[in-house]
């Protein structure tokens, strides 16, 4: 299909309010940034494909799919999702700036 193919908008132009909840969770959960990660979405007939970008050039992501209704009522599903990819995106964050700190080492 061509869903897959739309165009990805900024999740904080396709839902404001979804976007303020994913960021406030990464820093409420790790103290997490918004300019540390990038939040993306492609919104389909039923709910939105969101795709959350982190590390170093946002090289890392988590997508998933959630229906409007999952959204809205800020299921368990879409509440795991986010913490899950918070948790991700921290470990991530910690590697890269070991590296960032020891360039020679082989982390």
């Amino acid at each position: 299909m061509d869903e897959q193919h739309q165009q990805r908008k900024a999740l904080r132009v396709i839902s404001p309010d979804l976007y303020r909840y994913i960021t406030g969770k990464f820093e409420e959960l790790h103290n997490i940034h918004i300019y540390d990660i990038q939040v993306n979405a492609v919104k389909e007939e039923t709910g939105l494909h969101i795709r959350l970008q982190f590390g170093d050039q946002f090289a890392h992501q988590e997508e998933q799919f959630f229906t409007f209704e999952t959204i809205e009522e800020q299921s368990a599903e879409l509440e795991e999702f986010v913490k899950s990819a918070a948790d991700k995106c921290q470990e991530v964050m910690v590697a890269d700036y070991f590296k960032m700190m020891n360039p020679k080492s082989k982390v």
